[in-house]
């Protein structure tokens, strides 16, 4: 399960910076705000530290320190196999740079291996980009049947459909 929120370990200057440097640009401020709630990018320090930058003379942030993430430079880290992550992961730093960046991405490719959480993410985020506030609200995946389990490696059950 991810954490809806910022990550733990990122520096919540950090945070501010990327908020202030965004406000104001709706597409901008939905990729921030996807890639801050997906929670994983956000305490990477081979990202943060690569393809965040602070903004010399932010207008909108005004006199606030502002930061701005290099979308492009980090499309192509991922591709150059510089930020190694799992598929999810991945789809929603493309998605958040195609919306910030302007980056060429396939939902069909990305979209499929999302689970309803990341789902609901992805969507706010397009509402956002759109000038739309809003929340989304996914159903959990329905319940598997009677008789049917979900079983680890080491035989422990997690998951079990039971009798309606």
């Amino acid at each position: 399960m991810r954490w809806d929120g910022p990550s733990p370990t990122a520096p919540v200057g950090l945070i501010a910076m990327l908020r202030a440097g965004a406000r104001g640009l709706c597409v901008e401020e939905a990729a921030v705000e996807l890639v801050l709630r997906h929670g994983c990018w956000i305490g990477r320090e081979d990202f943060t530290g690569r393809f965040v930058h602070e903004q010399a003379d932010p207008e909108p942030a005004g006199d606030q320190p502002a930061a701005a993430v290099d979308w492009q430079g980090a499309v192509e880290g991922l591709e150059r196999g510089e930020l190694p992550c799992p598929g999810s992961e991945l789809s929603v730093l493309k998605i958040a740079a195609s919306l910030g960046g302007g980056c060429p991405v396939s939902l069909r490719l990305l979209l499929g291996g999302f689970d309803h959480v990341n789902i609901a993410l992805v969507a706010e985020a397009v509402l956002h980009a759109n000038g739309s506030a809003g929340m989304v609200i996914v159903p959990a995946p329905p319940a598997y049947p009677p008789g049917v389990r979900v079983v680890a490696a080491d035989g422990t059950v997690l998951q079990q459909g039971e009798a309606g």
